[in-house]
């Protein structure tokens, strides 16, 4: 069985950037940059709203409800080509809330593209997380807050040391210690992203 980053990898392979690099108008190096940044960002929040039981509770029910078995997997190429990011920018909502304009405009200023531009990429990807971790978590009997939880911190240090996994924990360090959380969002953003993550789940 593949791990939850071997997943992603697989699904986002070079026909879905190609796909979405049409759908944003960028350069398919432009879109794998951008993919490569946002993930870590959007896993990391997922992970930061797992902080509470409520919002645990909250991730693990729409995976249940919207995203059980990964459906979207198995039909990436047509969900892309379809263009329509309603049901992504919903799952934006929740995850990001009142930072979705700040992660999209320091996403697109570390990658060169435009806000519109991430906004669109962001509202792929997120329903394309939550079927890999819906589709991870049915092969481990469902998703379950513990279960989002285990899968999510399995991947993020990975991410994190990935390709673009750098600019990701800038963003995610900026987007934390800038609204009063953990850490305090001057200088060395890299490395508060990293410290960010490592208190998201102290054992």
């Amino acid at each position: 069985m593949k791990d939850l980053l071997s997943l992603l990898s697989s699904t986002l392979d070079d026909n879905a950037v190609g796909e979405i690099s049409q759908q944003i108008e960028a350069t398919p190096q432009q879109t794998r940059g951008a993919i490569n940044a946002a993930l870590p960002m959007l896993m990391g929040m997922m992970a930061n709203n797992c902080q509470s039981k409520q919002g645990c509770e909250s991730l693990a029910n729409a995976v249940n409800r919207d995203h059980a078995g990964g459906g979207v997997l198995q039909q990436a190429q047509a969900f892309l080509r379809q263009g329509n990011i309603g049901g992504g920018e919903k799952i934006l909502g929740h995850i990001l809330g009142s930072r979705l304009g700040t992660a999209e405009s320091q996403l697109a200023g570390q990658t060169g593209l435009q806000s519109g531009q991430t906004h669109k990429l962001l509202g792929f990807l997120a329903p394309i997380v939550l079927g890999a971790l819906g589709q991870q978590a049915q092969a481990q009997g469902g998703a379950t807050p513990s279960t989002i939880q285990n899968l999510l911190q399995g991947s993020l240090s990975s991410l994190m040391q990935g390709q673009g996994g750098q600019v990701g924990s800038q963003i995610l360090g900026s987007l934390l210690g800038g609204q009063g959380g953990q850490g305090n969002g001057s200088g060395g953003l890299a490395a508060a992203g990293g410290k960010l993550l490592g208190g998201l789940f102290k054992k």
